[in-house]
């Protein structure tokens, strides 16, 4: 009778045994992957600065930032709501089939949208229609990302092949880049490539999917397509409220202010988001297990979040001094002669981070798993708005200075709510007046 009783219990502990090792590839291919699409720009970001200079450097950063809005677009948040799907349907390699496909012939119909849009902007924007051959070239990647299949690895847990896929394709079109951009005339060239990797990206997802047997023919998929934008509508508004911020700076320069300013903001942006890799990953390696102490451990839980804030706290100040006093010295190693003005604007940037870091920590460590995950969305997207509002205000008297104060202000504002909210709601302060509690 015990050994019957056992057997469950040795199944169980023999399953997660079998679990452990494939866990921890999963996070190692996922570490690997985040290093990856690090490295990867890193690697052509200052020979692209010198080569093109500030001003096709700019033209460069717009056409990609018309380009993310288009990806942004056609997502829809399926990277999102697309991989719960899969886990729903795992069983069935039919129903899977079958919702790949819709998710493809509702992305399409997405992407003939955008191209409309994209064309009236051409049309009434003189802008856009200056770099119409960076920006079709920059659009391949909207294109690409209808038939991206990387969601479908993540919901059946293939991080591996994610990973794999998702940087083969970067690694491929590295060399290429300097191969065959030499001056400032090769810029639709330079957006070319940097448009071909996610074709790379795109083609590898679609065999891979195909050679595990889940993707066969479409069938009547399409029937479904409306039903998946309905089912992913939440997901892209989170979603795009995040792009207020940084890829609208970009746009609105390029209509304010001219590609020479987008260029510095650009190319501050970039640098900034390598010196913020490690603060930014805090959260990521917190968030699972502040998530399992809320269940049963409270106080340890506070404990931690308190912990990854001031850490999180240290780490950025201590980036933003530094950034602060070598700014100057950093943006012309890096980005080459005529970038001298992009030093105010990297340091607007990384003092931003100290307050975006710990909002975004904030919000989802606290904000989430006290049920307020809604108003945490509901500030973002408000926070977004202010930081266009204010772009419009600030870009034509100051140029990219005046888009990275909207970035700071913005991103301050996110964090002193979230304060507000916390302070004044009774359960959610007690969470954390619990560690004074000897």
């Amino acid at each position: 009778m015990d050994k019957v009783r056992s057997a469950p219990r040795i199944q169980g502990a023999v399953a997660l045994m079998a679990r452990a090792p494939r866990l921890g590839r999963n996070l190692f291919a996922m570490i690997a992957w985040q290093v990856g699409n690090y490295l990867v720009p890193l690697a052509t970001f200052p020979y692209l600065t010198r080569v093109l200079g500030p001003t096709h450097f700019g033209i460069l950063g717009y056409a990609s930032a018309i380009a993310v809005y288009g990806v942004l677009w056609t997502d829809w948040g399926f990277n999102l709501s697309g991989p719960r799907a899969i886990v729903e349907c795992r069983g069935s390699k039919t129903d899977i089939n079958e919702l790949i496909w819709s998710v493809i012939f509702a992305k399409a119909l997405l992407c003939v949208v955008s191209l409309l849009a994209l064309g009236v902007a051409m049309h009434f924007d003189r802008q856009a229609a200056a770099v119409l051959p960076v920006a079709l070239m920059s659009w391949i990647a909207v294109v690409s990302n209808v038939f991206t299949l990387n969601w479908v690895l993540q919901g059946l847990e293939r991080f591996s092949l994610f990973a794999t896929v998702s940087l083969l394709g970067r690694f491929v079109t590295l060399p290429l880049i300097f191969v065959f951009v030499k001056s400032a005339d090769d810029i639709a060239i330079a957006a070319a490539i940097q448009a071909f990797a996610p074709c790379l990206t795109a083609l590898f997802s679609l065999l891979m999917v195909r050679r595990l047997g889940f993707l066969g023919q479409p069938g009547r998929a399409w029937c479904s397509a409306v039903r998946r934008l309905a089912q992913g509508a939440d997901m892209f508004v989170s979603t795009i409220s995040v792009s207020l911020f940084g890829v609208s700076n970009t746009v609105l320069l390029a209509a304010l202010s001219g590609p020479y300013q987008v260029g510095l903001y650009a190319a501050a942006d970039r640098i900034k988001t390598v010196g913020n890799m490690v603060p930014a990953q805090i959260n990521t390696v917190l968030y699972p297990r502040v998530s399992a102490l809320m269940l049963d451990r409270p106080r340890s839980a506070a404990k931690l979040t308190a912990l990854g804030a001031a850490a999180t706290l240290a780490i950025t100040g201590a980036g933003v001094f530094a950034v602060t006093a070598l700014s100057g010295y950093v943006t012309s190693v890096i980005l080459g002669r005529g970038f001298g003005a992009a030093a105010p604007v990297l340091t607007l940037l990384c003092l931003a981070t100290v307050f975006g870091n710990l909002a975004y920590m904030l919000g989802l460590q606290v904000l989430v798993p006290f049920a307020n995950g809604k108003l945490r969305s509901i500030v973002m997207l408000f926070a977004g708005i202010l930081n266009i509002g204010l772009s419009f205000a600030l870009i034509p008297r100051f140029g990219a200075r005046g888009a990275a104060w909207a970035f700071l202000i913005a991103e301050a504002v996110i964090l002193i709510v979230f304060v507000l909210v916390i302070v004044g709601s009774p359960r959610m302060r007690a969470h954390f007046t619990q560690l004074l509690r000897v």
